[in-house]
């Protein structure tokens, strides 16, 4: 332990809060949380570590930055968004996993309606989530034929005056309320039975689709009864899910870790009216605490998935912390259970034990090239351009421009040699009016270094490594922009036709071994910041966003455009022309270039 850690763990307070580890090169390598942090960081230094990992962590700890708070809830809550801003290499980092649909609606409506969605709101009431064979679609089509509630959107103030019902009526699926034929009362009480359902009663809507089929074969309706009978069959699917041990009506989701020793794996049973409605499993790279793994990981998995139990189960850990956290979270009682030993709900842990395990050995060849990949990568590229840190997170920036105009610039980012979507950014360039990839890059440099004490999480964070997508031109206005800033850390940038690597002050290439993790990796990021810069090119031509320049004047086409910028070089000459020059263009007639002289003089 050196000098300053040393003297830190000794002015420590006994209150509650949250530590920061980094290692010499003030990367964040771990965030913790302590109800006492005097006790807590303590024994990292003053104890002997029995796990490796807590070791490895500890030897590579040169400083480390502290925050005190009032209680357990607020220090897992910063912790959660310290964790989520530095993505440490120690910390339980969940990636973003398959967002399953759920079935929501919004009971504050005077005729609320059932739709499938993916993204959480705080007013609306969620079901699901639906896999492994039955989806929201499926669900949602049952309840559609079950329940003759509302199919569209369309807005049913008090109001408003009753229209002419659609075809869903004629069909007996919907009760019209838009042509004011129900009452609110006797819709919530259709709404509410629906509502029994997708919570596991499923009897009576058994009992409903069988009378609507035998109607609909009846009438010789064929085609509907068909259809019927395959939500009758979609139904079967849902009831055989049933774990008959349980109560027919209980929600519960259960999370279990398992370790081999050198990979991981957290499974989630989602429990659903009694029956086991999917199992969801996610590879768990690293964590240093079990307890702090369980809870990590609980607080990132609610953050993309709605908390619609009112019960969640898990081993024998410290679960009192998660309590506080979700019922401040959810502002309702959420009860953390740690079940005892051949009781049904330990059944449910031993599940998802051996769906852990299969996992881990289903995939542990994928696993080990996970980490060569990404952590590895790293630490190669490291030693094979001699760089002066591991680059833990990575910046690549792009130029993107349609003949001319319309540039715009991305920033994409990998963290620990995994993309990391949401850290990425893009920049519609405002200084450039010509084909100057050199003059844009100093511009989005400019602009991300003027914004490192931004509160944008991902403008906040230091690169370690920023990679330029281009030769020793491009690197050279880079150079000229970061050293302005005293940017402390590496750069590089990367020919396209060779794949060649250039350093700041050094003439030859890196030629990085072909195949090799550490060129993969810059690859990696550099097709990641092209795409990206395109697809927002494309994104602001679709939108009309680049209003000031050529490409909004009528009869100015690519071919034009070249031959506009190509003759005048920039916007600036193009707005000072007189229409006689500009009618000199080629491909320009007189009526266009009367267009493109009203377009710049307009307000004059």
């Amino acid at each position: 332990m050196n000098s300053i850690v040393s003297d830190k763990v000794k002015r420590l307070p006994n209150d509650p809060g949250v530590y920061i580890m980094k290692d010499v090169d003030e990367n964040v390598i771990y965030v913790g949380k302590a109800k006492n942090l005097k006790k807590r960081v303590g024994q990292y230094f003053l104890r002997k570590q029995e796990h490796i990992k807590v070791r490895n962590m500890v030897s590579k700890v040169a400083d480390f930055d502290f925050f005190v708070v009032n209680d357990e809830v607020e220090a897992l809550a910063l912790e959660n968004n310290l964790i989520k801003k530095y993505k440490p290499y120690y910390n339980i980092l969940l990636k973003d996993s398959k967002t399953y649909a759920y079935i929501k609606i919004n009971l504050k409506q005077d005729f609320p309606y059932f739709e499938i969605s993916r993204r959480l709101n705080k007013n609306d009431r969620y079901f699901g989530p639906y896999m492994a064979g039955v989806t929201a679609k499926d669900v949602l089509s049952i309840i559609d034929y079950a329940f003759p509630l509302r199919k569209c959107k369309l807005p049913l103030a008090e109001n408003k005056k009753a229209i002419k019902p659609c075809l869903f009526k004629e069909m007996h699926m919907c009760k019209a309320p838009c042509a004011k034929l129900i009452s609110k009362e006797e819709y919530r009480k259709i709404v509410d039975d629906a509502i029994k359902f997708l919570k596991g009663d499923t009897k009576e809507v058994e009992d409903i689709l069988s009378k609507k089929m035998q109607i609909a074969s009846q009438n010789e309706n064929y085609e509907t009864a068909l259809i019927i009978r395959d939500r009758l069959k979609m139904l079967e699917k849902l009831k055989s899910r049933v774990i008959t041990s349980l109560g027919s009506l209980v929600d519960y989701d259960v999370f279990n870790l398992v370790t081999n020793g050198e990979f991981s794996a957290m499974c989630v049973l989602v429990i659903r009216g009694g029956k086991l409605q999917g199992v969801q499993t996610f590879d768990i790279l690293n964590f240093l605490d079990e307890s702090e793994a369980y809870t990590q990981f609980i607080m990132q998995y609610y953050n993309s998935h709605p908390l619609i139990v009112d019960e969640i189960i898990m081993p024998n850990v410290d679960t009192n912390e998660i309590e506080l956290y979700l019922n401040d979270k959810t502002k309702k009682k959420i009860t953390v259970t740690k079940p005892v030993i051949d009781s049904v709900k330990y059944q449910l842990l031993v599940i998802a034990d051996k769906n852990a395990r299969m996992h881990i050995e289903k995939n542990l060849d994928r696993n080990i090239k996970a980490v060569n990949a990404s952590i590895g990568a790293v630490r190669q590229l490291k030693a094979d351009l001699s760089l002066s840190r591991e680059p833990k997170r990575i910046e690549c920036y792009d130029i993107s421009h349609t003949y001319g105009t319309y540039t715009v610039a991305s920033m994409s980012v990998l963290i620990n040699g995994e993309k990391a979507p949401k850290m990425y950014r893009k920049f519609k360039i405002e200084s450039v009016e010509f084909i100057d990839d050199f003059a844009s890059m100093k511009e989005v440099l400019t602009r991300r270094m003027e914004r490192l004490k931004d509160d944008d999480i991902s403008f906040s964070s230091m690169p370690d490594l920023i990679v330029i997508d281009g030769g020793k031109g491009q690197l050279g206005i880079a150079v000229e922009v970061l050293e302005k800033y005293h940017y402390p850390n590496d750069l590089i940038s990367l020919a396209k036709r060779e794949e060649e690597v250039f350093k700041p002050h050094e003439s030859r290439p890196y030629i990085l071994k072909k195949g090799s993790y550490s060129l993969r990796l810059v690859q990696l990021v550099r097709d990641e910041a092209h795409r990206f810069a395109i697809t927002f090119n494309r994104q602001l031509r679709a939108k009309g966003m680049f209003k000031g320049g050529l490409e909004s004047i009528a009869g100015v086409g690519p071919a034009t455009r070249r031959a506009l910028l190509g003759k005048y070089r920039t916007i600036e000459n193009i707005k000072n022309a007189s229409v006689t020059d500009l009618k000199d263009t080629k491909g320009v007639s007189k009526a266009t270039a009367e267009n493109i002289y009203r377009h710049f003089h307009k307000s004059i």
